[in-house]
């Protein structure tokens, strides 16, 4: 009897069970009605989200092909879904990109074995230079038969003056002294001095001098290191479509990945100098020309925060040539930071072979030129990181692949995931908050005239890692990140939350207050869902929420096109530059988008206003140029907005706009041609030009061949 009952039990009990069971999967998992999920740390594939304009897709990670897919919901469909912003997905292994992109066959600099290297002594921290004896013995019966030669790289009083000393000759080896910047160094034939075996250069991150050790060994434990790895021109969708490995990396734990991260201006100083500052560039305009010297002196950056909590500091930036903070205007008077690459770069540029490629130069020397911006940072995480232990900022900033070609990340990605490896290694990661960005996507070329261009140019990527330690210790900011991954955020945040690293280590600090981002906050809090561009302090052009739709390219949306023409030339005869500037004529209007509205569940709504806002992407006569604009109209075109400061030039007009200065200007002008005495077609002196848009100079990236060889003063001893 008693054996009777307690099987009825147990059956009862497992009926029970099972019903439990069934309800909870029937009603599914209640963490997903809430907008604050739980942290679960994984190793994960990722597995993008179906796309608006692509069908839906099912992964080799998910469930059998057998069983149904399950309903996708509307959120799954963007970047971003709220009330205030939304973002659409993009696939970015969509065949319309993947065809419209250009082969990138790889490029060697150097085949040949070194002659020289590089030892490191850590008692007596100091650098050795040494002559490879192995390479030696392959052509000569000793070293003796070589002529070798160095000259120390000598920084000059501002950004725009560098210089070598005389040659100093040395056999076998020499000790680097510990104030060296770098060296470039050479072995001849004895017998035939002409005759030169190789040419090399090395950069040395110089153990500091009067530091408290005993302060440095505590900041060391307790203070993490900052490392800011950036590369121009990366939208979210070219990272994962050119950077596989690199992609595959950060993906890993303790990685987070913003894709709501929408850039803040044109090109890379205003969007760099929201990072950098807080602040916007027409902010920082206002108190001084940043064309002009010393301008860029008086502006407080991260690393000077960082600096004053103790830390040491560096930034190294390749194609000095055209720099952030040198292209088209005068750098730094003073040293802006403890370990600056600049002055040795600039030297390179002048004494070692060059070889271009995708207009840039990608070989200085026998070596890439963003390898020697990742070998600098790999010595400072050596030397403060593996060896030593000492808090350091760091900015490392990489262009020489990504400023001119979509599918250049193909080049970097091989060689830089082996460099994350390495710094992995030296222990980077266990110590470290690292930060690998980009300033915007690609403004002009193959992804800029796609239907998903306005994203690709309007999304850089973002990825935030933090290491164990800090998870642990700050668990809200690890949580804020994951939340914040679809959500609007902006190059001020990303500020914010940079500086916030400071505040539980130096309460006291105090900052230089970001006036006019009156909404924006820290990335590492959880910023609101609801939030849109004005909130972010993202300018209108710029602003990535506002999804569009292909219209027809005739009839009304060609009306309006010609009026943007119309507008442009206005522009130009207001600045009295019609005299100087041919006068365009839309020679074709190539694709017409419209913006939709939704409601609060992503249903679309008839704009409130009755205005209808396009997308117009055309070209125009006689210089062929490309552009990309964003018009108001309502239904008969009888009242339109257009704001042409926002205007997109998609591809470069490199040294067709050279007779003007105004910013603005030099986007849309086609200068006339001069008369074999050099005077205009045109008489100008009837005509005072004027420049409405001089301070927005951030807003220039394209360059003019001409100014190619305009790095500043160089002096070299032969």
């Amino acid at each position: 009897m008693i054996r009777c009952n307690i099987s009825r039990v147990v059956m009862v009990c497992a009926i029970v069970l099972i019903l439990i069971f069934m309800f909870r999967n029937y009603n599914g998992d209640p963490r997903s009605a809430s907008d604050t999920p739980q942290i679960i740390e994984l190793e994960t594939t990722y597995v993008p989200p179906t796309t608006l304009f692509s069908p839906p897709k099912t992964s080799r990670a998910s469930k059998p092909p057998s069983q149904p897919e399950k309903p996708q919901s509307v959120a799954e469909k963007f970047f971003v879904f709220s009330p205030r912003c939304k973002i659409p997905y993009v696939d970015p292994l969509k065949s319309e990109l993947v065809d419209v992109m250009s082969d990138v066959p790889l490029k060697v600099c150097s085949m040949d074995q070194d002659l020289f290297s590089v030892l490191y002594d850590r008692k007596a921290r100091h650098y050795t230079l040494r002559v490879n004896q192995d390479f030696v013995k392959t052509k000569y019966a000793d070293s003796s038969d070589l002529h070798c030669v160095y000259r120390e790289v000598i920084p000059g009083s501002n950004d725009s003056f560098a210089m070598t000393n005389s040659p100093q000759v040395f056999e076998e080896y020499f000790v680097v002294p510990r104030h060296f910047l770098g060296v470039v160094v050479q072995c001849n034939e004895m017998k035939n001095l002409s005759q030169v075996v190789q040419v090399d250069a090395f950069s040395f991150a110089q153990y500091p001098e009067d530091r408290n050790e005993t302060s440095d060994d505590w900041r060391g434990i307790h203070y993490p290191s900052v490392f800011l790895f950036g590369v121009d021109s990366m939208s979210r969708m070219n990272y994962r479509r050119t950077m596989p490995l690199t992609s595959q990396f950060t993906s890993q734990q303790g990685w987070y990945e913003m894709e709501g991260y929408n850039k803040v201006g044109d090109n890379t100083l205003p969007n760099l100098l929201a990072v950098l500052t807080g602040r916007s560039t027409k902010e920082w305009s206002r108190n001084c020309n940043l064309k002009h010297p010393g301008c860029f002196d008086f502006v407080t950056y991260l690393w000077d925060h960082f600096h004053n909590a103790g830390y040491l500091t560096a930034y190294a930036e390749d194609l000095p040539a055209i720099s952030t903070f040198n292209y088209l205007k005068s750098g730094f008077t003073r040293k802006p930071v403890d370990f600056y690459l600049r002055p040795f770069l600039m030297i390179l540029d002048h004494v070692l072979e060059t070889v271009d490629w995708f207009d840039q130069k990608y070989c200085v020397g026998r070596r890439t030129s963003f390898s020697y911006v990742f070998d600098y940072a790999k010595q400072l995480i050596q030397r403060f990181v593996k060896e030593t232990s000492k808090p350091l900022f760091g900015l490392f900033w990489t262009s020489s692949c990504t400023h001119d070609h979509p599918r250049g990340g193909e080049l970097l990605d091989g060689i830089f995931v082996k460099y994350l490896e390495q710094f992995k290694e030296y222990g980077l990661f266990d110590k470290a908050i690292v930060v690998l960005f980009s300033d915007h996507g690609s403004r002009y070329g193959e992804l800029a005239e796609i239907s998903s261009g306005f994203l690709e140019e309007r999304l850089p990527m973002l990825h935030i890692y933090l290491p164990p330690h800090y998870r642990r210790r700050y668990p809200e900011v690890a949580r804020a990140l994951q939340l914040n991954k679809n959500r609007l955020t902006s190059a001020y945040d990303l500020h914010m939350g940079i500086r916030s690293i400071l505040k539980p280590i130096r309460p006291g600090l105090e900052f230089v207050s970001t006036i006019e981002c009156y909404g924006c906050q820290s990335i590492f809090e959880t910023v609101p869902r609801d939030r849109g561009c004005d909130e972010a302090n993202i300018p209108y052009h710029w602003c990535a929420c506002d999804t569009f739709v292909p219209v027809s390219s005739s009839g009304f949306t060609k009306k309006l096109a010609g009026m943007i023409v119309y507008r442009m030339n206005k522009y130009l005869a207001q600045l009295n530059l019609d005299a100087d500037c041919q006068r365009l004529h839309l020679r074709k209007l190539v694709r017409s988008k419209r913006q939709l509205h939704f409601d609060s569940v992503g249903v679309e709504v008839s704009p409130i206003d009755g205005m209808e806002t396009f997308q117009l992407q055309f070209i125009t006569s006689p210089n062929g140029g490309k552009f990309r604009s964003v018009i108001n109209s309502d239904p008969t075109g009888t009242y339109v907005d257009i704001e042409l400061e926002g205007i997109s030039r998609l591809n470069s007009y490199r040294n067709e706009s050279q007779c003007v200065e105004d910013m603005l200007a030099k986007k849309i002008c086609v200068c006339r041609k001069k008369k074999s005495n050099g005077s205009s077609i045109v008489d100008e002196s009837s005509k005072v030009r004027k420049v409405k848009y001089s301070w927005i100079a951030d807003q220039e990236d394209e360059y003019d061949d001409s100014n190619d060889h305009v790095v500043g003063r160089i002096r070299i001893y032969q």
